[in-house]
């Protein structure tokens, strides 16, 4: 593959990345409530020259920053970072991103600007684990998903493809790239459970005042507390141990593996015992909490990805926890429905 020169390969700009860096870092350790879990094997890794790529579920604009902020907590290399156009707005963001070292994923509206940006987004793939460079990319594309469909999409096999190429020429041994070290490639899957999501009401459309796109003074704003946020990181997988399997069956492996990363928190069980309840008109407390004791039942065979529950596991007590922590599951109302089932389908794969 025709793959970028080393001098065209991101780097990152001292200052810039110095206080990018520091603002996340700070708001990650004292607006956040983070929980991090973690397979040593990782770490071990990154001590054998090994190069990652970190493919995720989509749910929130923080989890561009927040997980860099979660890696250098645990030790682990800042990757570098892939992001649509369509959410970088203005001249100064764009250029203090890159910067930081985020490369910009182009999104296309016709066959072939999509066709042109697949070709784009696989040469960069190609090219940064060549260099030993570990990226981190949402393969699903979108936060939307989940609100416009009630279900996670699929992932886009580009990526995938990319690592794929690149072990079969280290295979091959047609690779040839001045400075260049043959890294072992492991696709990291990743996951961010969130008890509350910064953009919820963007997301379901009832927030229409809340910008769409990153900008500065957006981003600044994502460091406002988002309370509890659970972040978890899959086995390693290896791409060489997988060389006869396609692009797509990849895809849908790395997919089942970040699925099966997802957590069960208070505000998904609450959110589905509300949308269950306001569908059969019963907005009484009792009728809540008979509702979240059976969605305990049908989920008590997952008990071991609960996360965040009290001590105490009653539906009152979990009822209680939410309505301290959000206003907006306290008095249920019709109007609110699509934020409720948003929190409810996050976790629908349990259930259905």
């Amino acid at each position: 593959m025709d793959i970028l020169p080393e001098r065209e390969i991101l780097k990152r700009k001292g200052l810039i990345f110095f206080i990018a860096r520091s603002i996340s870092n700070w708001g990650y350790k004292n607006l956040t409530k983070a929980h991090v879990e973690f397979s040593k094997d990782i770490l071990d890794l990154k001590e054998k020259n090994s190069v990652f790529l970190y493919s995720g579920l989509h749910r929130s604009l923080w989890e561009t920053t927040g997980m860099l902020s979660a890696m250098d907590s645990i030790k682990l290399p800042i990757p570098l970072v892939g992001m649509g156009d369509n959410l970088i707005k203005g001249k100064l963001f764009v250029t203090l991103v890159k910067n930081a070292s985020t490369f910009i994923v182009k999104r296309g509206n016709t066959r072939r600007e999509i066709v042109s940006s697949a070709k784009e987004l696989k040469r960069n793939m190609y090219s940064f684990m060549a260099y030993g460079r570990d990226v981190l990319l949402f393969p699903e594309g979108t936060r939307t998903n989940i609100p416009k469909t009630g279900k996670y999409g699929g992932f886009f096999p580009t990526s995938f493809d990319a690592l794929l190429e690149y072990e079969k020429d280290k295979v091959a041994n047609i690779i040839n790239i001045t400075g260049q070290h043959r890294f072992n490639s492991y696709i990291i899957p990743f996951n961010c459970d969130y008890s509350i999501v910064r953009e919820d009401k963007e997301l379901v459309g009832i927030d229409n005042n809340t910008p769409r796109t990153l900008k500065v003074w957006d981003s600044l704003k994502m460091l406002k507390h988002i309370k509890d946020v659970y972040i978890s990181f899959g086995e390693p997988f290896k791409v060489a141990e997988n060389l006869e399997k396609n692009r797509k069956e990849i895809a849908v492996i790395i997919r089942e593996k970040c699925l099966d990363l997802v957590k069960i928190l208070p505000v998904n069980i609450v959110g589905k015992a509300l949308v269950e309840s306001l569908d059969e008109n019963k907005y009484d407390t009792i009728s809540v909490h008979k509702k979240i004791e059976t969605i305990l039942k049908r989920l008590s065979v997952f008990s071991e990805k609960f996360r965040g529950f009290p001590d105490n596991l009653t539906p009152e007590n979990i009822y209680s926890l939410i309505c301290k922590s959000n206003p907006d599951f306290e008095s249920p109302s019709p109007d609110k429905r699509l934020l409720y089932k948003l929190y409810s389908d996050y976790i629908n794969h349990y259930l259905s």
